[in-house]
């Protein structure tokens, strides 16, 4: 039995316990726009009785056409660190292939990856952003958590999205709403759960006294997040959006998904994104620009040779600058500069 947009009637979560408990070869599938387990009506949890498979807007790797995804350039670092980063500079792309690829990532960092605007012409990919905006985001969710004022609840998430990739400050929220920080927690926490924002966690927080400890705002897709934040934030929120998009698509495939946090201290040293898992660490820069040179690479380097990435990553860490470049580069020990597309594209290998 199929139940479509469960978060709807979560009563019926008491049935579907019931009919399992009987072992009587009853099968359900569940489908909700939102974590329909979070919301705080929901009392069953199905603990015990229930996989949760999380289905995200396409990543840039699933754009192959292909019936099966193929194995990617992270997925490649991730197995191999830096060994990897040799290799895919020294197979250098077919024009064509090149061509392809930067076009598709270009188009994902634009549009984002909702199916639906595959087809669309970019008038019509806007219609349909907005369209879904108008819906969903204002009607559904305010239904869901039952939000009085939709004009304000649209207004923040306005705001929201023009903070995508900044360090979120609920006070400062709720200045410009004119509303209690309490009422700013509650917009963002319906947003959370449908899978709209995504709140990014500072790296060990307790490692040191000198680091951050607030997180970061993040749309969950960037094509959305730009025509929500009109003019919207700048071409490097923007790009940053887009990685952070990818990395949290490719963890959620991971039989043993590493965990993703930033790194920024109270001076103002920040890696945007550092992937860690047993004894593999990579620390991601994002940088919207061309190409990168070896100053770009210098956060990177400096985290993992501190204590921190020390602590975490030893002899297994890598660093990565992001560009929408052309080349795979080499900018220092243990840190190189990779295109996007290279990275979150199919993995390319030497010989």
């Amino acid at each position: 039995m199929v139940l479509d947009e469960i978060q709807k009637q979560p009563v019926l979560l008491d049935a579907v316990k019931l009919l399992a408990d009987r072992k009587a070869g009853h099968r359900f599938l569940l489908l909700g726009s939102s974590q329909i387990l979070l919301l705080q009506k929901v009392r069953e949890t199905l603990a015990g009785r229930a996989t949760l498979l999380e289905l995200w807007p396409l990543a840039l790797i699933e754009r192959t056409g292909e019936s099966s995804v193929p194995v990617s350039g992270l997925d490649l670092v991730w197995r191999e660190g830096e060994d990897a980063s040799e290799k895919m500079r020294q197979a250098p792309a077919l024009a064509e292939e090149m061509r392809r690829w930067r076009s598709l990532a270009e188009d994902h960092r634009r549009w984002g990856g909702y199916p639906a605007l595959l087809s669309l012409s970019d008038a019509d990919r806007k219609v349909w952003l907005l369209d879904f905006r108008r819906t969903y985001l204002e009607r559904d969710l305010a239904d869901l958590g039952r939000v009085a004022d939709l004009d304000q609840f649209a207004l923040a998430q306005n705001l929201f999205a023009a903070r995508t990739a900044q360090l979120l400050s609920y006070s400062e929220v709720a200045r410009e709403l004119g509303v209690a920080v309490n009422t700013v927690r509650r917009y963002l926490r319906f947003l959370e759960i449908s899978y709209q924002v995504f709140l990014l966690r500072p790296l060990l927080p307790t490692v040191s006294a000198s680091l951050v400890k607030s997180p970061k705002l993040y749309w969950t897709d960037p094509g959305l997040a730009r025509i929500l934040a009109e003019p919207g934030p700048g071409a490097g929120a923007l790009f940053e959006t887009f990685v952070l998009a990818e990395l949290l698509r490719w963890c959620s495939w991971q039989p043993d998904p590493p965990k993703l946090n930033f790194y920024r201290t109270r001076a103002g040293r920040e890696v945007d994104f550092i992937l860690q898992g047993g004894s593999r660490l990579v620390a991601i820069e994002a940088k919207a620009s061309e190409r990168a040179y070896a100053t770009d690479g210098r956060p990177v380097a400096e985290f993992l040779g501190s204590k921190a990435g020390s602590l975490l990553g030893g002899a297994d860490a890598l660093g990565l600058v992001l560009t929408r470049g052309r080349e795979v580069e080499r900018l220092a020990p243990k840190v190189w500069a990779v295109p996007d597309w290279v990275l979150f594209g199919p993995a390319r290998s030497g010989r």
